[in-house]
Protein backbone atom coordinates (compact mmCIF):
# COMPACT_ATOMS: atom_id res chain seq x y z
CA UNK A 1 0.00 0.00 0.00
CA UNK A 2 1.78 3.21 -1.17
CA UNK A 3 1.82 5.99 1.20
CA UNK A 4 0.31 10.26 0.63
CA UNK A 5 4.06 10.91 -0.17
CA UNK A 6 4.70 7.99 -2.44
CA UNK A 7 1.44 8.92 -4.33
CA UNK A 8 2.03 12.67 -4.35
CA UNK A 9 5.72 11.95 -6.06
CA UNK A 10 4.23 9.19 -8.66
CA UNK A 11 1.87 12.34 -9.32
CA UNK A 12 4.44 14.98 -9.98
CA UNK A 13 6.50 12.61 -11.87
CA UNK A 14 3.86 12.16 -14.03
CA UNK A 15 2.64 15.66 -14.34
CA UNK A 16 6.71 15.79 -15.21
CA UNK A 17 6.77 13.62 -18.05
CA UNK A 18 3.73 15.04 -19.15
CA UNK A 19 5.00 18.50 -19.79
CA UNK A 20 8.30 17.17 -21.19
CA UNK A 21 6.38 15.78 -23.80
CA UNK A 22 3.96 18.83 -24.88
CA UNK A 23 7.06 20.31 -24.53
CA UNK A 24 9.04 17.78 -27.29
CA UNK A 25 5.83 17.67 -29.39
CA UNK A 26 5.41 21.05 -29.50
CA UNK A 27 9.13 21.64 -30.55
CA UNK A 28 9.35 18.49 -33.01
CA UNK A 29 7.82 20.41 -36.03
CA UNK A 30 10.65 22.66 -35.43
CA UNK A 31 13.31 20.30 -35.03
CA UNK A 32 12.84 17.95 -37.74
CA UNK A 33 13.53 20.10 -40.17
CA UNK A 34 16.51 20.86 -38.82
CA UNK A 35 19.85 20.12 -40.95
CA UNK A 36 20.93 16.77 -39.28
CA UNK A 37 23.85 17.70 -37.69
CA UNK A 38 21.71 20.58 -35.78
CA UNK A 39 19.39 17.55 -34.48
CA UNK A 40 22.05 16.05 -33.67
CA UNK A 41 23.79 18.26 -31.58
CA UNK A 42 20.23 18.89 -29.77
CA UNK A 43 20.07 15.37 -29.28
CA UNK A 44 23.96 15.64 -27.30
CA UNK A 45 22.82 18.87 -25.45
CA UNK A 46 20.04 16.80 -24.53
CA UNK A 47 21.84 13.86 -23.03
CA UNK A 48 24.38 16.28 -21.37
CA UNK A 49 21.36 18.05 -19.98
CA UNK A 50 20.03 14.75 -18.39
CA UNK A 51 23.57 13.32 -17.16
CA UNK A 52 23.39 16.59 -14.67
CA UNK A 53 20.61 15.64 -13.10
CA UNK A 54 20.73 11.66 -13.23
CA UNK A 55 24.49 12.51 -11.55
CA UNK A 56 22.92 14.04 -8.27
CA UNK A 57 20.58 11.37 -8.03
CA UNK A 58 23.05 8.54 -8.40
CA UNK A 59 25.19 10.06 -6.04
CA UNK A 60 22.40 10.02 -3.73
CA UNK A 61 20.63 6.40 -4.96
CA UNK A 62 23.78 4.55 -5.43
CA UNK A 63 23.95 2.89 -2.51
CA UNK A 64 19.98 1.70 -2.45
CA UNK A 65 19.53 -1.78 -3.42
CA UNK A 66 16.55 -1.08 -5.59
CA UNK A 67 18.24 1.68 -7.67
CA UNK A 68 18.93 1.00 -11.50
CA UNK A 69 21.72 3.21 -12.42
CA UNK A 70 20.86 1.71 -16.38
CA UNK A 71 17.67 2.10 -16.17
CA UNK A 72 17.78 5.80 -14.38
CA UNK A 73 20.57 6.80 -17.00
CA UNK A 74 18.13 6.13 -19.74
CA UNK A 75 15.02 7.93 -17.80
CA UNK A 76 17.32 11.14 -17.29
CA UNK A 77 18.71 11.14 -20.81
CA UNK A 78 15.08 10.87 -22.33
CA UNK A 79 14.13 13.98 -19.87
CA UNK A 80 16.82 15.93 -21.34
CA UNK A 81 16.51 15.10 -24.60
CA UNK A 82 12.83 15.74 -24.82
CA UNK A 83 13.33 18.95 -23.01
CA UNK A 84 16.39 20.31 -25.00
CA UNK A 85 13.65 19.46 -28.47
CA UNK A 86 10.90 21.69 -26.12
CA UNK A 87 13.77 24.12 -25.61
CA UNK A 88 14.92 24.52 -29.42
CA UNK A 89 11.54 25.09 -30.81
CA UNK A 90 10.69 27.77 -28.24
CA UNK A 91 12.55 30.25 -29.68
CA UNK A 92 10.48 30.13 -33.22
CA UNK A 93 7.07 29.83 -31.25
CA UNK A 94 8.08 33.44 -29.27
CA UNK A 95 8.98 35.09 -32.67
CA UNK A 96 5.83 34.23 -33.80
CA UNK A 97 4.33 35.40 -31.33
CA UNK A 98 6.11 38.57 -31.20
CA UNK A 99 5.45 39.78 -34.80
CA UNK A 100 1.65 39.78 -33.93
CA UNK A 101 1.88 40.63 -30.47
CA UNK A 102 4.64 42.94 -30.55
CA UNK A 103 4.85 46.56 -30.03
CA UNK A 104 3.12 48.80 -32.80
CA UNK A 105 5.42 51.28 -34.20
CA UNK A 106 4.55 52.57 -37.51
CA UNK A 107 2.30 55.42 -36.98
CA UNK A 108 -1.13 56.67 -39.01
CA UNK A 109 -1.90 60.31 -38.57
CA UNK A 110 -3.71 63.09 -39.30
CA UNK A 111 -2.61 66.59 -38.78
CA UNK A 112 -4.04 69.95 -39.40
CA UNK A 113 -3.34 73.48 -39.11
CA UNK A 114 -6.49 74.83 -39.99
CA UNK A 115 -5.46 75.84 -43.48
CA UNK A 116 -4.19 72.07 -45.09
CA UNK A 117 -4.22 68.66 -43.99
CA UNK A 118 -2.08 65.87 -43.74
CA UNK A 119 -1.83 62.63 -43.30
CA UNK A 120 1.38 60.44 -42.32
CA UNK A 121 1.70 56.87 -42.92
CA UNK A 122 4.66 55.20 -41.26
CA UNK A 123 6.52 53.00 -43.72
CA UNK A 124 9.16 50.29 -43.23
CA UNK A 125 11.52 49.37 -46.44
CA UNK A 126 10.85 45.58 -45.51
CA UNK A 127 7.59 44.11 -44.40
CA UNK A 128 4.27 42.02 -45.21
CA UNK A 129 2.46 41.48 -48.66
CA UNK A 130 -1.05 42.50 -46.72
CA UNK A 131 0.55 45.91 -45.32
CA UNK A 132 1.67 47.02 -48.63
CA UNK A 133 -1.68 46.37 -50.47
CA UNK A 134 -3.55 48.48 -47.86
CA UNK A 135 -1.32 51.19 -48.05
CA UNK A 136 -1.63 51.11 -51.77
CA UNK A 137 -5.52 50.84 -51.23
CA UNK A 138 -5.62 53.93 -48.99
CA UNK A 139 -3.21 55.67 -51.36
CA UNK A 140 -5.60 55.32 -54.31
CA UNK A 141 -8.84 56.32 -52.38
CA UNK A 142 -6.58 59.32 -51.37
CA UNK A 143 -6.22 59.72 -54.71
CA UNK A 144 -10.00 60.24 -55.30
CA UNK A 145 -10.38 62.30 -52.55
CA UNK A 146 -8.29 64.93 -53.84
CA UNK A 147 -5.01 64.56 -51.71
CA UNK A 148 -1.27 65.07 -53.29
CA UNK A 149 0.70 62.14 -52.39
CA UNK A 150 4.12 62.81 -51.07
CA UNK A 151 7.01 59.77 -51.28
CA UNK A 152 10.33 59.53 -49.82
CA UNK A 153 13.14 58.63 -52.00
CA UNK A 154 16.71 60.15 -51.41
CA UNK A 155 17.31 61.22 -55.54
CA UNK A 156 20.71 60.47 -57.29
CA UNK A 157 22.46 63.18 -59.08
CA UNK A 158 23.13 62.23 -62.61
CA UNK A 159 26.27 63.15 -63.55
CA UNK A 160 27.39 62.29 -59.65
CA UNK A 161 27.62 58.67 -59.51
CA UNK A 162 30.06 59.19 -56.69
CA UNK A 163 27.60 61.08 -54.46
CA UNK A 164 25.63 57.54 -54.26
CA UNK A 165 28.69 55.71 -53.42
CA UNK A 166 29.27 58.27 -50.72
CA UNK A 167 26.61 57.55 -48.87
CA UNK A 168 26.85 54.39 -48.60
CA UNK A 169 29.87 53.97 -47.33
CA UNK A 170 30.26 57.58 -45.12
CA UNK A 171 26.65 57.60 -43.50
CA UNK A 172 25.53 53.46 -43.87
CA UNK A 173 29.06 52.18 -43.25
CA UNK A 174 28.90 49.79 -46.45
CA UNK A 175 29.14 49.24 -49.99
CA UNK A 176 26.28 47.60 -50.64
CA UNK A 177 23.24 48.92 -52.85
CA UNK A 178 20.60 49.99 -50.78
CA UNK A 179 17.95 48.73 -52.67
CA UNK A 180 19.70 45.65 -53.70
CA UNK A 181 19.82 45.01 -49.78
CA UNK A 182 16.68 45.31 -49.35
CA UNK A 183 15.59 43.16 -51.80
CA UNK A 184 17.98 40.66 -50.64
CA UNK A 185 16.55 40.89 -47.09
CA UNK A 186 13.05 40.72 -48.14
CA UNK A 187 13.48 37.47 -50.35
CA UNK A 188 15.26 35.92 -47.25
CA UNK A 189 12.63 36.93 -44.96
CA UNK A 190 9.50 35.65 -46.89
CA UNK A 191 8.48 39.02 -46.81
CA UNK A 192 7.85 41.78 -49.73
CA UNK A 193 10.13 45.23 -50.69
CA UNK A 194 7.92 47.99 -50.65
CA UNK A 195 8.86 49.71 -54.01
CA UNK A 196 7.40 46.17 -55.56
CA UNK A 197 3.70 47.04 -54.55
CA UNK A 198 3.99 51.06 -55.73
CA UNK A 199 3.72 50.43 -59.39
CA UNK A 200 0.05 50.70 -59.55
CA UNK A 201 0.06 54.31 -59.00
CA UNK A 202 2.67 55.18 -61.93
CA UNK A 203 -0.53 54.80 -63.78
CA UNK A 204 -2.26 57.96 -62.22
CA UNK A 205 1.59 59.63 -62.20
CA UNK A 206 2.00 59.41 -65.56
CA UNK A 207 -1.43 61.48 -66.24
CA UNK A 208 -1.07 63.69 -62.98
CA UNK A 209 2.29 64.28 -62.25
CA UNK A 210 1.89 66.90 -60.24
CA UNK A 211 -0.33 64.99 -57.49
CA UNK A 212 2.88 62.53 -57.09
CA UNK A 213 5.73 64.47 -55.39
CA UNK A 214 9.30 63.06 -54.23
CA UNK A 215 9.57 64.89 -50.94
CA UNK A 216 13.12 64.46 -50.86
CA UNK A 217 16.35 65.74 -50.44
CA UNK A 218 19.01 64.73 -53.29
CA UNK A 219 22.41 62.70 -52.10
CA UNK A 220 24.02 66.13 -53.31
CA UNK A 221 22.17 68.12 -50.20
CA UNK A 222 23.17 65.24 -48.04
CA UNK A 223 26.82 65.63 -48.49
CA UNK A 224 26.03 69.32 -48.31
CA UNK A 225 24.89 69.01 -45.13
CA UNK A 226 27.14 66.24 -44.31
CA UNK A 227 30.22 69.31 -44.94
CA UNK A 228 28.74 71.78 -42.69
CA UNK A 229 28.36 69.19 -39.29
CA UNK A 230 32.07 68.63 -40.68
CA UNK A 231 32.95 72.57 -40.48
CA UNK A 232 30.69 73.60 -37.41
CA UNK A 233 29.76 70.32 -35.23
CA UNK A 234 33.20 68.16 -34.78
CA UNK A 235 31.71 66.13 -32.39
CA UNK A 236 29.29 64.75 -34.89
CA UNK A 237 32.54 63.52 -37.36
CA UNK A 238 34.25 61.85 -34.63
CA UNK A 239 30.90 60.22 -33.26
CA UNK A 240 30.22 59.31 -37.00
CA UNK A 241 33.86 57.70 -37.35
CA UNK A 242 33.30 55.23 -34.49
CA UNK A 243 29.95 54.23 -35.38
CA UNK A 244 31.63 53.02 -39.12
CA UNK A 245 34.30 51.18 -37.20
CA UNK A 246 31.86 49.79 -34.99
CA UNK A 247 30.29 48.46 -38.21
CA UNK A 248 32.70 47.32 -39.69
CA UNK A 249 33.73 45.05 -37.11
CA UNK A 250 30.73 43.57 -36.77
CA UNK A 251 31.01 43.10 -40.21
CA UNK A 252 33.91 40.74 -40.01
CA UNK A 253 32.80 38.61 -37.09
CA UNK A 254 30.35 35.65 -37.96
CA UNK A 255 26.74 37.07 -37.27
CA UNK A 256 24.25 34.35 -36.58
CA UNK A 257 21.65 36.05 -38.30
CA UNK A 258 23.36 36.86 -41.48
CA UNK A 259 24.60 33.65 -41.49
CA UNK A 260 20.94 32.24 -41.19
CA UNK A 261 20.04 34.57 -44.55
CA UNK A 262 23.04 33.27 -46.53
CA UNK A 263 22.09 29.68 -45.55
CA UNK A 264 18.22 30.72 -47.61
CA UNK A 265 19.70 29.66 -50.91
CA UNK A 266 20.56 26.17 -50.05
CA UNK A 267 17.85 25.42 -47.52
CA UNK A 268 14.68 23.16 -47.69
CA UNK A 269 10.96 25.15 -47.98
CA UNK A 270 10.30 23.71 -44.14
CA UNK A 271 14.16 25.39 -43.23
CA UNK A 272 13.09 28.80 -45.39
CA UNK A 273 10.20 29.02 -43.34
CA UNK A 274 11.80 28.65 -40.58
CA UNK A 275 14.57 31.56 -41.38
CA UNK A 276 11.38 33.36 -42.71
CA UNK A 277 9.48 33.61 -38.93
CA UNK A 278 12.71 33.93 -37.04
CA UNK A 279 14.03 36.69 -39.65
CA UNK A 280 10.31 38.48 -39.09
CA UNK A 281 10.67 38.16 -35.31
CA UNK A 282 13.99 39.96 -34.77
CA UNK A 283 13.29 42.62 -37.27
CA UNK A 284 10.18 43.08 -35.26
CA UNK A 285 11.98 43.48 -32.29
CA UNK A 286 14.65 45.86 -34.01
CA UNK A 287 12.08 48.14 -35.34
CA UNK A 288 9.81 48.18 -32.48
CA UNK A 289 12.91 49.22 -30.16
CA UNK A 290 15.08 52.93 -29.91
CA UNK A 291 18.22 51.01 -30.52
CA UNK A 292 21.50 52.56 -30.08
CA UNK A 293 22.14 56.47 -31.36
CA UNK A 294 23.65 57.03 -34.35
CA UNK A 295 25.49 60.04 -35.67
CA UNK A 296 24.57 59.58 -39.08
CA UNK A 297 20.73 59.98 -37.89
CA UNK A 298 21.53 63.85 -38.22
CA UNK A 299 21.36 63.55 -41.94
CA UNK A 300 19.34 60.79 -42.37
CA UNK A 301 16.67 61.82 -40.44
CA UNK A 302 16.96 65.30 -39.13
CA UNK A 303 17.84 67.19 -41.78
CA UNK A 304 15.25 65.34 -44.09
CA UNK A 305 12.90 65.87 -41.75
CA UNK A 306 13.39 69.77 -41.99
CA UNK A 307 13.10 69.28 -45.50
CA UNK A 308 10.01 67.45 -45.74
CA UNK A 309 8.66 69.68 -43.10
CA UNK A 310 9.55 72.70 -45.97
CA UNK A 311 8.14 70.46 -48.64
CA UNK A 312 4.92 70.82 -46.90
CA UNK A 313 4.35 74.19 -45.77
CA UNK A 314 5.38 75.54 -49.54
CA UNK A 315 3.38 73.10 -51.10
CA UNK A 316 0.18 75.04 -52.97
CA UNK A 317 -1.94 71.81 -51.87
CA UNK A 318 -4.23 71.44 -49.19
CA UNK A 319 -4.59 67.71 -48.42
CA UNK A 320 -1.22 65.82 -48.42
CA UNK A 321 -1.07 62.54 -48.26
CA UNK A 322 2.67 61.00 -47.25
CA UNK A 323 4.50 57.96 -46.91
CA UNK A 324 7.50 57.96 -45.52
CA UNK A 325 9.96 55.92 -42.67
CA UNK A 326 8.11 55.61 -39.33
CA UNK A 327 10.94 57.25 -37.87
CA UNK A 328 10.53 60.21 -39.23
CA UNK A 329 7.21 61.05 -37.81
CA UNK A 330 8.05 62.56 -34.23
CA UNK A 331 11.18 64.72 -35.53
CA UNK A 332 8.74 66.01 -38.65
CA UNK A 333 5.76 66.35 -36.49
CA UNK A 334 8.51 68.86 -34.27
CA UNK A 335 9.51 70.86 -37.22
CA UNK A 336 6.41 71.44 -38.78
CA UNK A 337 5.11 72.71 -35.37
CA UNK A 338 8.61 74.71 -35.74
CA UNK A 339 7.49 76.20 -39.19
CA UNK A 340 3.82 76.70 -37.44
CA UNK A 341 2.65 76.54 -34.05
CA UNK A 342 -1.02 75.79 -35.56
CA UNK A 343 -0.35 72.40 -36.56
CA UNK A 344 -1.88 69.79 -34.19
CA UNK A 345 -1.65 66.08 -34.63
CA UNK A 346 -5.72 65.09 -34.66
CA UNK A 347 -5.51 61.52 -34.78
CA UNK A 348 -3.47 59.28 -34.84
CA UNK A 349 -2.93 54.95 -34.75
CA UNK A 350 -0.44 52.36 -34.77
CA UNK A 351 0.18 49.11 -36.70
CA UNK A 352 2.96 46.60 -38.07
CA UNK A 353 4.57 46.08 -41.05
CA UNK A 354 5.13 42.88 -40.62
CA UNK A 355 2.99 39.89 -40.10
CA UNK A 356 2.96 35.62 -39.71
CA UNK A 357 2.22 34.24 -43.12
CA UNK A 358 -1.35 32.91 -43.23
CA UNK A 359 -0.62 29.68 -45.18
CA UNK A 360 -3.99 27.48 -46.09
CA UNK A 361 -3.94 23.81 -44.07
CA UNK A 362 -3.86 21.04 -46.38
CA UNK A 363 -6.18 18.38 -47.11
CA UNK A 364 -5.89 16.52 -43.58
CA UNK A 365 -4.35 17.44 -40.36
CA UNK A 366 -0.26 18.63 -40.84
CA UNK A 367 1.90 19.32 -38.28
CA UNK A 368 4.06 21.61 -40.56
CA UNK A 369 0.85 23.86 -40.53
CA UNK A 370 2.07 24.94 -37.01
CA UNK A 371 4.72 26.70 -38.85
CA UNK A 372 3.39 28.39 -41.76
CA UNK A 373 4.11 25.76 -44.26
CA UNK A 374 2.46 22.69 -45.74
CA UNK A 375 3.44 18.97 -46.96
CA UNK A 376 1.06 19.72 -49.97
CA UNK A 377 2.57 19.78 -53.59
Amino acid sequence: MLTWFQKLVLFLLGFAWCLLLIAALLGLPVVSVLPGWMIAAILVAGLVLGLIPFTLWWLIRRNSPTYGARRSFLAFGLAGMLAATGLAGFPIYYLAYWVDSGPSHLPLATLSNGKKTVVFQGMQHVGSEDFYKSVVFDLEKALADGYTLFYEGVQPVPDRPDLTDWFNKTLRGTDKDLSAGYRQLADACSMTFQLTYFEPLLADKAINPKRHVTADVTYLDMKNEYDRLLKDDPAFVEALRNANARRSAAQEENDPFMAALSYVGQATPEQKALIGIACRGIMSKVMGGEGASDPAEKIILDFRNRELARFVDQSEATKIYITYGGKHFRGFVADLKRRDPAWEVQSISWGRAMSNPRTPAPPGWDWRALIGTSAAP
